[in-house]
């Protein structure tokens, strides 16, 4: 649609991968290669510029990046509270609103995540963010809210770390 948001059944070039992550770069690809895949859309990482701006101008966010090592599991169990107040601007809305009604008849959708650092030649994040499956249209932004504060879970700093 504008970069934010890349449908499954979409007619533009396939996007990098660095903007829908591994995960979503294979759906969109499956998709319009005629493979089973159920018609969907991906939020991509622009579109989450807004709470990823909000989230590294916050003081927990300061306060964990200047931890010690010994201190950053700690000073990271607080980094996911500050997704709670997160929701979607007007921008956001407007595009998750049209690709939804695009998809007028599926009344339940699986909430998936999919980071760019997903698939690296040297770790794989694969399930190490959450799921959230049966979604509902009235339930789809928090279920959103809650896939994307999955990344900011102590265990997938411990992970990345290591």
């Amino acid at each position: 649609m504008d970069g934010k948001l890349v449908q499954f059944d979409g007619a533009a070039a396939l996007p990098p991968i660095t903007a829908v992550g591994g995960k979503g770069y294979s759906l969109i690809r499956m998709r319009r290669e005629g493979l089973p895949v159920p018609p969907g859309f991906v939020l991509t990482v622009d579109f989450f510029e807004p709470w990823t701006a909000a989230i590294t101008a916050s003081k927990l966010w300061r306060e964990f990046l200047d931890a010690p090592p010994e201190e950053m599991t700690d000073r990271a169990a607080a980094l996911p509270s500050l997704a709670g107040d997160l929701s979607f601007d007007k921008d956001q809305a407007r595009l998750v609103g049209e690709a939804l009604r695009q998809l007028e008849d599926f009344p339940l959708f699986a909430v998936r995540s999919s980071s760019p650092e997903e698939d690296l030649a040297g770790a794989s994040f694969a399930g190490g963010y959450e799921t959230i499956l049966g979604a509902s249209r009235d339930t789809l932004e928090s279920a959103v809210r809650r896939a994307y504060a999955s990344c900011l879970e102590p265990r997938v700093f411990v992970y990345k770390r290591q």
